[in-house]
């Protein structure tokens, strides 16, 4: 097996590590976790509450309640709530319907515009993870990702997200050299975040002819992702189920320790 494809092999989990497609949580909510009485009446804020978003966000957790509360304040009012189509969307993306979440994407961006710049990053995320899937026209959805990431990072340009997903995409097509200026960039903003790290160590390793430089990334990756807690896994991981946190978490350090062991043998 290639240099090229360990390292891919290891990447894979890189990206959204705690995302467990088509698993639904069940709807029993205990008695301690119940929605405070001043959103009963409230879909939208109610599809929060169950998204583990918002002001009212508890840990609670429940995608099919979410869903339903969400669809209910579209069926409402479709332009009533400025994030509503999104939210909907990224449900969708996390059980795997991506399809369905570019359409209620698409919807976002036509009634909403740019009120929510990550609906582009989503846009960009879904229309990747269908490229890797194979579930379409792979070379246009790996160009749509692209497009979207880039659009996002117009709008956010310092996102450490952006700039680590769009690198994604070309890593993804083995354009290498592609990555490094676009990882420079976050990282001169950036220069302790661990994800910006990891890929630019990846970037390095298949694509420099001073190989051993990207063992030095992996090492700073490790060490500031050592000093990431739960809640900042959380943090960067919204819409994710919370009791997969501090599993994400040592998911993506071993991820790192590998990528660190593979640029050590190289």
């Amino acid at each position: 097996m290639s240099k090229v494809i360990r390292v891919l092999l290891l990447f894979v989990a890189v990206l959204i590590l705690t995302i467990f497609l088509n698993i639904q949580v069940p709807t029993n909510i205990p008695l301690d976790k119940q929605p405070p009485a001043e959103i009963l009446s409230n879909d939208f804020l109610l599809g929060d509450y169950y998204f583990n978003h918002g002001p009212f966000a508890d840990g609670t957790y429940d995608l099919s309640l979410a869903r339903k509360h969400y669809a209910s304040a579209l069926a409402y009012n479709p332009v009533g709530d400025n994030i509503a189509w999104y939210q909907l969307g990224r449900i969708d993306f996390l059980e795997g319907k991506f399809d369905d979440a570019l359409t209620k994407f698409a919807k976002q961006v036509k009634y909403f515009n740019v009120q929510e710049p990550s609906v582009y990053y989503m846009i960009g995320l879904t229309n990747g993870y269908k490229a890797r899937k194979g579930l379409g026209d792979v070379a246009d959805d790996w160009k749509q990702a692209e497009n979207n990431f880039i659009e996002y990072l117009r709008l956010n340009p310092d996102s450490p997200w952006g700039r680590v997903d769009l690198s994604w995409v070309y890593f993804s097509q083995g354009d290498f050299k592609k990555m490094l200026p676009i990882l420079e960039e976050g990282l001169a903003s950036n220069p302790t975040n661990p994800w910006l790290l990891n890929m630019y160590g990846l970037a390095v390793l298949n694509s420099s002819s001073a190989k051993d430089g990207a063992t030095t990334y992996f090492e700073k990756a490790l060490q500031e992702a050592n000093n990431l807690t739960e809640d900042d896994w959380g943090k960067s991981y919204p819409g994710n189920d919370p009791k997969g946190w501090g599993s994400g978490l040592e998911e993506f350090k071993n991820v790192i320790k590998q990528n660190l062991l593979v640029s050590q043998r190289s």
